[in-house]
């Protein structure tokens, strides 16, 4: 529009160059025509030319006129585009200058292309698109810093709730299975995931096992158990690295809820490892990809999770074997009161060997009055018998006359004879118990002192026999003898396994004492007086102490005077009249060997043997150090 302005300007501005050349000229020759000289003439155009000869360029002056106004106006009109053409520039500068402006103070940091191949030249607008690029740079890294401060938030917060989380389930391996996914699946937005330990009970069988879901379909997972190596969840604990898949196979898994089932998008498999150690793995999966710093927050919390895995696992253990020593304690004081009831019986035997004894002597006595004589030559030939001897051998007088004594022994016996005969034909006594037969050959045992009577000259002449029968004393030694046998047998028997049980009472509590050494708790056990009998390794570290300088101590030595004074936990504990808090766990302080005090996590268990009391105290720290 302004350039047909422009044009109409050249041409109105050439009409009137030929108007006013037009006029001139007519008022040129108008005056020319008035001269004199013209009058005199013959007032002809040539006379007029003659006299006139310039009257040509009067004649085209308008024409001359005409072409100085274009070109004026020409030259006007070019001047006028210049300055249109750089009010247009300027304008456009400004333009973008303010959009620029503008864009940066709106936060907008966009390429302005369009701009800067206008304006290659422009100095200021390189340098605030320069600004720009600057500010956009910034606006990243600062949104970038952002974003990895909220993640790291997100995480920390993540590992904070988690930490309280297990702090709070040591006990109960399902609840914590179960707490566990249910806060994954609720912190992180998740669709899906299950907790998986690993039973390592055969360690030639050892498998997977599902412990706690959330949104699992239940029919198919809630006794699921994987093999140690079969599947993705085998190959996770076999390799101990985590597995983290977006092109899952559609028959895999899927996410079911009210309205239906879908298959997820990713899914992530992360090992609950402790250096080499693996205690099982967490499965989850989602419609959305997983995050590079969620992957992490989840690692770190598996880690926390295989320790208090493994802290809940010792508990379990040491619980279970801290049940088999009572278990233990409870059979040996069991076998203590049968062999306390032995011991009675054996005694109560012993009185009634010592009543049959004495009765025994009695009866000696009363043989003693009554006793069985004989008297016969050196060689054994009877002489005379009196009639106990009669009676007990039950023979007629007439029918041991002049018989010898062999006849009164046994075949086997004469030897025995022959000896005595020997003796006392030396002129010594024998004295001692004699077997002899009587007339139908029946065993007749005999309390025998035979004395050799002597002359003047000390030669034998003949032998005195005082004998009694004592064949019931005999059998009641018999009966004696055996009983003595079978309560000896029995002694035996009983003391082998006594020694057998002390064996393994001392196997169970060595292997009990390594156990709770090696525990990651802090342990120690005390007498009824308080005195520490044990001390692990983990309680060395706890307290400061060396094993050393504690044991046969009194436990008062691991607290400070106004804790047992205040803690009546600490309190019952240390005082030997009082009753111990026993299976409760109680936040209490202790004292280091520096007299730094620190809250710990303590429970007593009491173990009984015999009329001996022992207590045996778990501790942790209450901080849960996750990293």
């Amino acid at each position: 529009m302004k350039n047909k302005k422009l044009n109409h300007l050249v041409r109105l501005y050439a009409i009137r160059g030929f108007a006013f050349g037009l006029v001139l000229a007519l008022l040129i020759l108008l005056l020319a025509a008035d001269s004199n000289a013209y009058h005199d003439s013959d007032r002809t155009l040539a006379d007029f030319i003659k006299i006139f000869p310039g009257v040509w360029v009067v004649i085209i002056m308008p024409f001359l006129c005409a072409l100085a106004g274009f070109l004026l106006a020409y030259r006007m009109s070019k001047i006028i585009r210049q300055q249109n053409k750089q009010m247009k520039e300027e304008e456009k500068r400004s333009t973008d200058i303010l959009t620029i402006v503008e864009a940066l103070g709106q936060g907008k940091y966009e390429d302005f292309d369009s701009i800067e191949k206008r304006s290659e030249n422009d100095e200021l607008i390189l340098s605030l698109d320069e600004l720009r690029k600057t500010l956009s740079k910034n606006k990243e890294e600062e949104e970038k810093r952002r974003k990895e401060e909220e993640q790291r938030t997100w995480v920390t917060n993540g590992v904070a709730q988690f930490g309280e989380i297990l702090r709070r389930n040591q006990d109960n391996m399902e609840e914590l299975s179960y707490t566990v996914v249910r806060y994954l699946v609720d912190y992180m937005k998740i669709n899906q995931a299950g907790f998986f330990i690993l039973n390592k009970d055969d360690d030639k069988n050892k498998f997977f096992e599902l412990t706690g879901h959330v949104a699992f379909d239940r029919k198919k997972f809630t006794d699921k158990k994987i093999s140690w190596g079969e599947g993705l969840i085998g190959r996770c604990g076999l390799e101990k690295e985590t597995i983290y898949m977006t092109d899952i196979p559609s028959n895999y898994i899927n996410v079911t809820s009210g309205l239906g089932e879908a298959g997820p998008k990713s899914l992530l498999i992360v090992p609950l490892k402790t250096s080499d150690d693996i205690y099982g793995a967490i499965e989850m999966a989602s419609f959305r990809e997983f995050e590079e710093y969620e992957i992490g927050f989840v690692e770190k919390t598996a880690e926390s999770i295989a320790l208090t895995i493994s802290n809940v696992q010792n508990n379990m253990r040491t619980r279970k074997l801290l049940s088999e020593t009572q278990e233990q304690s409870e059979k040996m004081r069991q076998q203590e009161e049968e062999l306390r009831q032995n011991m009675e019986e054996m005694r109560a035997t012993q009185e009634e060997n010592q009543r049959r004894e004495v009765e025994m002597k009695g009866i000696l006595e009363a043989i003693n009055h009554a006793s069985i004589s004989a008297e016969f030559e050196t060689d054994g030939t009877i002489k005379n018998v009196n009639d106990n001897f009669l009676k007990t051998f039950n023979y007629k007088p007439e029918e041991i006359e002049d018989q010898s004594m062999k006849v009164f022994f046994f075949k086997e016996d004469i030897n025995q004879l022959d000896d005595i005969l020997a003796t006392l034909q030396r002129g010594e006594t024998f004295s001692g118990r004699v077997r002899r037969r009587n007339k139908r050959g029946e065993e007749i045992w005999l309390l025998s002192t035979y004395s050799p009577v002597v002359d003047d000259d000390g030669e034998v002449l003949y032998i005195k026999s005082l004998e009694t029968n004592i064949a019931e004393q005999v059998k009641l030694e018999e009966e004696m003898r055996k009983s003595k046998d079978e309560v000896d047998i029995l002694l035996r028997e009983t003391r082998n396994e006594m020694k057998e049980q002390f064996k393994e009472i001392e196997a169970v509590k060595i292997r009990n004492e390594k156990t709770l050494e090696g525990s990651l708790d802090a342990i120690f056990t005390t007498s009824n007086e308080g005195t520490l009998e044990f001390f692990n390794a983990a309680a060395e570290q706890l307290w400061g102490f060396e094993r050393a300088e504690v044991l046969g101590q009194n436990i008062s030595k691991l607290f400070s005077a106004e804790s047992i004074q205040n803690n009546e936990f600490i309190k019952a504990l240390v005082t030997p009249d009082l009753k111990k808090i026993v299976g409760e766990r109680r936040e209490v302080p202790i004292k280091n060997k520096f007299g730094e005090e620190e809250p710990v996590l303590m429970m007593l268990s009491e173990a009984e043997v015999g009329e001996e009391h022992s207590f045996t105290a778990f501790i942790q720290k209450v901080e849960v150090e996750l990293f």
